[in-house]
């Protein structure tokens, strides 16, 4: 059961809401949240941590999905096209395509199955259809300056012989992000940036199809809006999105027709327990929900 807590009406509210949790989950947390006025434009509600470096887990398959796109835009019929998953490329962990005798999805299936189930096995077969360095390219081109791809899923678990290639500073791990660098990437599908509209029509299903849904939307309203990717470990737990409240909803009030929604990146690490940060990010996104309400009245 969550605990109580105080009312969270006013911006200074919504800050010593997040900062209690800061004090309290004995790890780190990283947060950003922020209305995108452009693309690299935000109107900042809150900060703390936003440009620290965490384990990205999950949640680099944001730029993975991005330079897919990025890829075949102006010809996305091609994303009909089948691709075996390598029997290396079967790991397991999330998802169910290790689960299936000789799956032969297409390029779309994999990416939609890789965000909305998170799914590992299709991840890595989209990381040798484009390339990590490709992933790379692609999230700088995004400001996504300080995200980094150096394995594939579950390349350090396990008995496989899947690569960790290239190198990173001494003592961080292989894949990372940062809060700031994830609020770039949903800033550019919100004002839909760099693809075409089509790209990104399609790039925004599995976002918005999110099965993993325990963390930030965890206490929110069903019908609320959200396109987000979750990542987790044992020792952290990650959640970051764009959010906003339903249009015309009589009790909540609608949201100004001017205000892109909301961004948030939510990361907590260096946890004993990554479940007790999956119970924070809920809270926090609690709390968000409910500023935005007062926000909006």
């Amino acid at each position: 059961m969550r605990p109580d807590r105080p009312e969270v009406e006013t911006d200074a509210d919504l800050a010593a809401h997040i900062d209690s949790y800061a004090g309290t989950l004995g790890g780190r947390l990283g947060v950003f949240l922020g209305f995108p006025r452009g693309p690299d434009d935000f109107e900042v509600v809150y900060r703390s941590n936003a440009e620290a470096t965490f384990a990205s887990a999950s949640v680099i398959k944001l730029p993975i999905l991005y330079a897919l796109y990025e890829t075949y835009d102006g010809r996305l019929d091609e994303l009909t096209r089948r691709r075996e998953i390598t029997p290396e490329n079967r790991v397991t962990g999330s998802g169910l395509f290790h689960l299936l005798d000789d799956p032969d999805p297409s390029l779309e299936d994999l990416a939609r199955a890789m965000i909305a189930i998170s799914d590992n096995a299709a991840t890595n077969e989209l990381i040798d259809e484009v390339g990590m360095e490709r992933v790379e390219e692609s999230a700088r081109d995004l400001g996504m300056t300080d995200t980094r791809l150096r394995r594939k899923m579950m390349a350090t678990l396990g008995d496989n012989d899947l690569p960790v290639t290239g190198e990173w500073p001494e003592g961080e791990p292989a894949n990372a992000t940062t809060p700031l660098d994830c609020a770039r990437f949903f800033a550019d599908v919100v004002h839909e940036a760099t693809l075409s509209s089509a790209a990104y029509d399609r790039l925004v299903v599995p976002l918005e199809e999110q099965k993993y849904a325990t963390a930030f939307p965890r206490y929110l309203p069903f019908e609320t809006p959200v396109a987000h990717k979750t990542g987790s470990l044992p020792t952290a737990a990650l959640d970051t999105g764009y959010v906003s409240l339903p249009d015309g909803d009589a009790e909540v009030g609608a949201a100004d027709p001017g205000d892109p929604p909301l961004v948030f990146a939510v990361f907590a690490d260096r946890l004993e327990n990554g479940g007790d940060g999956s119970d924070a990010l809920a809270e926090i996104g609690e709390g968000v929900y409910e500023w935005l309400k007062n926000r909006a009245e």
